[in-house]
């Protein structure tokens, strides 16, 4: 196989790597929000089911939906977590730093193109 071939298969590796790094982390950023959005809907009605006159089972059920906005805000942080590390793989680049400093001696300050044209 030439050489080519193998750079041109890698390169849609890299890209379809990319792709699936930026699909995971818009799926991350989409569960962070129903997480969020969902605390805060466990949180309104806690509130609003807590009992004026305390009665044990109003106080159960608010105080669970409680835990379970806890744990929505958990699972946020989860997937927060997830999203930020997708955003640096995809914006990681796919080829190592140079090992040496690049040689710019062999270049010229391009004042032989104006000698060229002279010459013509």
């Amino acid at each position: 196989m030439s050489d080519d071939h193998l750079n041109s298969n890698r390169i849609r590796q890299m890209a379809s790597l990319r792709r699936g790094a930026i699909r995971s982390r818009s799926y991350c950023v989409i569960a962070l929000g129903g997480c969020i959005v969902g605390a805060a809907e466990f949180i309104f009605d806690a509130f609003r089911r807590w009992p004026i006159p305390a009665n044990l089972r109003g106080v159960l059920v608010a105080v669970l939906y409680l835990f379970c906005s806890l744990a929505l805000l958990a699972l946020g942080g989860y997937f927060l977590k997830l999203a930020i590390r997708f955003h640096r793989e995809a914006r990681m680049s796919a080829l190592p730093p140079p090992a040496m400093p690049p040689d710019f001696s062999q270049l010229q300050d391009g004042s032989q193109v104006v000698r060229n044209l002279e010459d013509m």
